[in-house]
């Protein structure tokens, strides 16, 4: 190691191929290395650092990580916390055979993987690097490696760019590019999500916190290590992204979790807990920031009494009467003798500061904890959205705390929409934004519907009109009905294979109340391998569901019932899109569901009857 006198670092450069000497530089809690790797598109260790008693501090090597099944660039950085490293990496095939610079920044409640500049991978640790007596070594196709016993300054990362002015080009071709529209948007990367999110409007901007996801919850040893992403529109079509507006700044925080934002005297406050990595009971707390973009931490705490289950208390969301006096709603169960209760734990302030517990707020009966609650009034009705197991549920009230009354259709979309939270919009309207689900993981994509407001109170939603990709060009359509009829049995009309990505709309009439009817897409031309779209108009029902499965073996997580006006006239626009569809019915009803494989082939369907669509139109959607 060299020491450089001016700020007591120092630094190892190895050669390749080279072993260094034994160092002991003991447990770290910053730390710096920087190689330059000239192909490493095969199986091969490319440099590693061991401490005392030839234990592993850090490996970097190409291969298949923990998470990844492609080739990559993988980095595993091992801490006194956990027996298990934490693991960056980046599949080879995103940025392209080397030579590459490679730079690794360890900042005690951070890791940080750049390649060339572009930061493609971060992990969240807690604990020291063990470096006492650490000996470096580096392997074929390693050179010019450098590591230092600190994190070096962003100013000083920059330094280490050989073409700052290709740095765009790079981000865009290793993460992808942005798409052309924010709906079913995911920050760029190739393991980033969406998770809960948290929409706000200030009256003039629509908001859009949500929790920054890596690796479907899986970060940090599985805490998540979760952080408030935001975006931002005025018009609902350009969108400004924002730095993070609540990150991780100390390793004790397994996550930030979801919460809420209201403003109050020209600040905005964003309330929300923070799961420790010890697992003690997640920390009430807030944020303070004067433009809703920088937020600062205001370390203080709110406690609720243990009537409550402390462990699960979490997702709080504040919102202010008519009387002026805010309340907070909490996810957590009542405690009662050995019975636990989900409920929604209800507080009451004056200031957002001093908070006084109330009786429970609801406690709903389900068998689980009511998740992400939301609460809001509209033209005389009041609101209590919550989600059990993902699903979201609503229930209104003329009076501003309830009674609450459960509608016949009380869910909000089918439970693939993850746990959506609502929020005002200009001229009156209402608008919900969630994530689309992925099969076994956390996190997803950006899903955005219009709330529709019935005359009863009840809620129906739709495709919000600024985010439908509506601009691409029409590459078929059919000038006149297609009839499809079997009054024994199951009939379809081929409509024949459709390339890419696009939206479909049409109308469809059935004739017999008791039939089903619908369209497929599916990877080959004999519907072997595909989705049914199932509309049944006596059972008010519309589902997506293997074109060939057990009956009995639907899946409800890609049903929704209590769908009005089947049995007429059917105005269905739908979105097909690579691993799922989002269907708008009427303009009154939405579904999104998953599928797995190609959808290349389209077909229209009838059975036990005879229904015609009419006004069939198919567009390519826009990159």
């Amino acid at each position: 190691m060299i020491a450089n006198p001016a700020d007591g670092r120092m630094y190892m450069e190895l050669m390749n191929g080279q072993a260094g000497q034994s160092v002991d530089l003991g447990a770290l809690r910053a730390l710096t290395i920087c190689t330059r790797v000239n192909d490493g598109e095969e199986n091969r260790e490319l440099l590693s650092i061991q401490g005392d008693r030839e234990a592993a501090a850090v490996r970097i090597y190409s291969g298949a990580s923990p998470r990844l099944e492609a080739l990559s660039l993988t980095v595993e950085l091992y801490t006194d916390a956990k027996d298990s490293p934490l693991t960056l990496s980046v599949p080879w095939q995103a940025i392209g055979r080397g030579p590459h610079d490679v730079l690794l920044r360890f900042s005690g409640h951070i890791v940080e993987l750049f390649v060339d500049g572009v930061l493609v991978d971060e992990e969240w640790p807690m604990g020291s690097v063990q470096l006492e007596n650490a000996v470096a070594q580096t392997y074929e196709g390693i050179e010019d490696t450098r590591i230092w016993n600190a994190a070096l300054t962003d100013e000083e990362l920059n330094g280490f760019i050989r073409d700052r002015e290709g740095l765009m080009a790079r981000e865009s071709a290793y993460l992808g590019g942005e798409p052309g529209s924010i709906q079913y948007w995911r920050p760029r990367g190739f393991n980033t999500g969406v998770g809960d999110c948290m929409p706000y409007f200030d009256g003039e901007v629509f908001h859009i916190y949500y929790l920054f996801d890596r690796r479907g919850h899986a970060s940090k040893w599985g805490l998540g290590a979760h952080q408030w992403a935001h975006i931002s529109s005025k018009d609902l079509k350009s969108w400004m992204q924002h730095p993070m507006a609540v990150s991780i700044t100390e390793a004790w925080e397994g996550s930030i979790c979801t919460g809420s934002v209201i403003a109050k005297d020209g600040y905005y406050y964003a309330f929300y807990a923070v799961r420790a990595v010890d697992g003690s009971p997640a920390r009430l707390t807030y944020a303070v920031s004067p433009d809703g973009i920088q937020f600062t931490k205001s370390e203080k705490y709110i406690d609720i009494s243990n009537r409550y289950t402390l462990s699960s208390v979490r997702d709080p969301h504040v919102f202010l009467d008519a009387e002026g006096l805010y309340h907070m709603l909490i996810t957590t169960s009542l405690v009662d003798g050995d019975r636990h209760e989900g409920c929604l734990t209800h507080l009451v302030s004056k200031n957002l500061v001093d908070w006084q517990e109330e009786p429970p707020f609801i406690v709903p009966g389900y068998h689980d904890e009511p998740e992400c609650s939301d609460y809001f009034e509209w033209n005389g009705w009041y609101y209590l959205i919550f989600s059990n197991d993902g699903l979201a549920r609503y229930r209104y009230s003329r009076e501003p705390l309830g009674g609450w009354m459960r509608p016949a259709m009380d869910t909000i979309d089918c439970v693939q929409m993850r746990v959506p939270k609502t929020a005002s919009f200009a001229g009156g309207r209402r608008l919900a934004a969630g994530f689309l689900s992925e099969p076994g993981r956390y996190g997803g994509e950006l899903v955005i519907r219009e709330l529709l407001q019935n005359p009863d109170g009840s809620l129906g939603l739709a495709f919000p009109a600024e985010v439908v990709d509506r601009s691409g060009p029409i590459v078929a359509q059919a000038a006149e009905a297609l009839s499809v009829e079997n009054l024994t049995g199951f009939a379809e009309q081929l409509w024949g294979k459709v390339e890419g990505e696009y939206a479909l709309s049409f109308e469809a009439v059935p004739e017999q109340p008791t039939m089903f009817y619908g369209f497929s897409v599916a990877s080959g031309a004999d519907f072997k391998q595909g989705y049914d779209i199932r509309f049944e108009p006596s059972n008010r029902k519309l589902g997506i569901h293997e074109t060939h499965c057990v009956g009995f073996r639907e899946d409800e997580a890609s049903s929704i019932y209590h769908v009005e006006g089947l049995e007429g006239r059917v105005f269905v626009e739908a979105i097909v899109k690579k691993g799922f569809i989002d269907l708008c019915v009427n303009g009154k009803r939405t579904i999104i569901a998953r599928i797995n494989g190609e959808h290349a082939y389209l077909r229209f369907f009838s059975q036990f009857g005879r229904a015609c669509f009419y006004n069939i139109r198919i567009s390519q959607l826009s990159e």
